[in-house]
């Protein structure tokens, strides 16, 4: 029977992240959570099974001080938690939500990767769109609105903005991050997970990693009023966060999704990701959903 260890040194707790995680996903890379990680470090619990001295397990949790309890590794912002397995070794999933842990736990964002998680409570949807056969915007409308009317007045919100105003669209131009973060705030205020600096300074650290960031940026009238970061990664496009000013111009917001979609189309990607919640627009897009699941446990 494996034995169960608890690793608490950052060297080796990233060796077994490294090791065990099967990269298959942005959130499964150590250097995109490390981002996160070091602007708000949390002692760290990263409980593994190994078989004779072999890790083959792993879940990787953080010790959230001011809010005394267990949280999945980067639990801000961050999505798509999982504990790892070597293969042959997903038995053991059930054995580490039974563990008896030393302060209360509360891990959101699980995805449904077995029947036992499936079990949880839903804590939300990931919404995205699959593109495949899609190989321009015209493909994806003539999907995901079959009723021609109901396409149609789709796709006019577009048409009539850049029939009534000069709009343009920048791409790539990273100084822009800052202006992305200020629309964010101005928008949600309080509610914004970009507020502070320690929660904007992991995207400024994220484009410094050697992956394929996009950044959009709207202009109307010859004023910045859109921006946004994505990133692709292993077939999936990530429309990570975006900021928008549509008190004058409602579906600025829209010309910016539709910009990062075509983005995603031209990248040949299978997924494009539009991350956890609806946040009152990405049903309007007809997107699909996956859910994500939370556990919690009071000692």
């Amino acid at each position: 029977m494996p034995e169960l260890k608890l690793i608490q040194d950052l060297k080796t707790a990233q060796s077994l992240w490294e090791k065990l995680s099967p990269q298959e996903s942005l959130y499964d890379l150590w250097d995109v959570r490390f981002c996160f990680y070091k602007t708000n470090p949390q002692p760290l619990f990263f409980y593994t099974f190994y078989e004779q001295e072999e890790p083959v397990a792993l879940l990787p949790l953080q010790y959230h001080q001011e809010k005394n309890y267990l949280e999945f590794l980067a639990e801000s912002f961050i999505e798509g938690n999982k504990p790892f397995f070597k293969p042959g070794y997903e038995y053991l999933l059930p054995k580490f939500f039974a563990l008896d842990f030393p302060h209360p736990v509360r891990i959101y964002d699980l995805e449904p990767i077995s029947d036992f998680i499936h079990q949880m409570p839903l804590e939300d949807y990931i919404y995205y769109y699959d593109l495949t056969g899609i190989t321009d915007f015209n493909d994806y409308l003539l999907k995901a609105f079959p009723k021609r009317q109901r396409r149609h007045n789709f796709k006019r919100v577009f048409q009539l903005l850049e029939k009534e105003h000069q709009v343009e669209f920048v791409y790539d131009d990273f100084s822009n991050l800052g202006k992305l973060m200020n629309l964010s705030v101005r928008n949600f205020k309080n509610e914004s997970y970009l507020k502070s600096k320690e929660e904007q300074q992991p995207f400024f650290d994220l484009i410094k990693l050697p992956l394929d960031w996009k950044m959009v940026s709207v202009f109307v009238d010859g004023r910045d009023l859109a921006h946004s970061l994505s990133v692709v990664y292993k077939n999936v496009y990530y429309y990570l966060i975006a900021g928008s000013d549509t008190s004058e111009f409602k579906e600025v917001f829209k010309n910016l999704t539709k910009a990062n979609m075509e983005l995603a189309i031209k990248a040949k990607v299978k997924i494009f990701d539009c991350s956890l919640g609806d946040c009152n627009w990405k049903k309007y897009w007809h997107l699909s959903t996956r859910p994500q699941y939370m556990f919690e446990k009071n000692v």
